[in-house]
Order: C-alpha cells, then structure tokens, then sequence
C-alpha cells in the first residue's frame, strides 16, 4: 500500500501543479497590482522621511561643524591664558614665594583694576565655552536620538 501511496502522492502534486500554473499565470499580476497599489503609496512616504532625515542630518551636523571649530579656536586663543594663570597657581602652592610673588607683582591701584577687569573678562568668556560645550552636547545627542529613529 505504501508502494502505491508513494507513486501516487507525487503524480497528484504533479497534475495539480499543472492544472495551477494556469491559474496563477492569470491571479499573479493581479495580486502584484494589489499589492503594489496599497504598499506603494506606504513606500513613497518612507523614502520621503528617510529624505527628510538624511537633509536634517546633514544640516544639523554642519551647524555643529561650525560649533566645534569655533570651540576649538576659543581653546587655542585661551590655552596660553590658561597656562599663564596655572604657572602663577603654582608659584602661591610653593613654600615662601607668596612672599616673593607678592614683591614681584605689586601693582599700582589703576594696573589692579586692569588685572580684575580681565579676569572679569575671562571668567564670562569660560562660562560662556561652558555654555556652547553644553549645548553641543545636548545638539549631539539629538542627532544621536534621530540617527537611532532612522536606523
């Protein structure tokens, strides 16, 4: 029974293979139609926001282009400032050369202001690379949060 079960199973798959191949030669592009009416549409949509967040990529990445190099010239201007007031630092950390330090720097009163106002100066503009080091990284991580949407 097994035999006949065997040589009969197959031809069956056979012969109704063939009386199908008709009828999908005629279903299949109308299916394809279907398909491609209702998915199309959905498609077009997709490519336009992946369009959209490759331009907004594209100009947020440009705008922190500019942030950085701005931030890495306000570094290379301060860098030396910065190195000149570590030195002074050091000098009061040493044992005796406040005393020293002190005979050195004596200021006349108006060369005093001049000192305080710079200062001044420099502290606004550390809060202010504070600021945009702050804000550059809020930026990144808005692109970091949109890449991982669009991925």
């Amino acid at each position: 029974m097994s035999d006949i079960r065997g040589l009969v199973v197959p031809r069956a798959k056979a012969l109704a293979g063939m009386a199908w191949r008709p009828v999908m030669a005629r279903l299949r592009p109308r299916i394809e139609q279907i398909a491609t009416d209702r998915i199309q549409p959905e498609l077009d949509r997709l490519h336009a926001d992946i369009a959209e967040l490759r331009r907004d990529v594209e100009r947020t990445t440009q705008e922190l282009d500019g942030h950085v190099k701005w931030l890495y010239d306000e570094q290379r201007r301060l860098a030396p400032h910065l190195a000149a007031l570590e030195t002074r630092i050091a000098a009061f950390e040493r044992p005796g050369s406040v005393a020293r330090l002190a005979e050195r720097l004596e200021y006349a009163p108006d060369e005093t202001e001049e000192v305080r106002a710079e200062h001044a100066r420099i502290r606004a503009r550390l809060a202010a690379i504070s600021k945009y080091e702050e804000r550059l990284a809020r930026l990144e991580a808005d692109v970091a949060a949109r890449h991982e949407v669009a991925g």
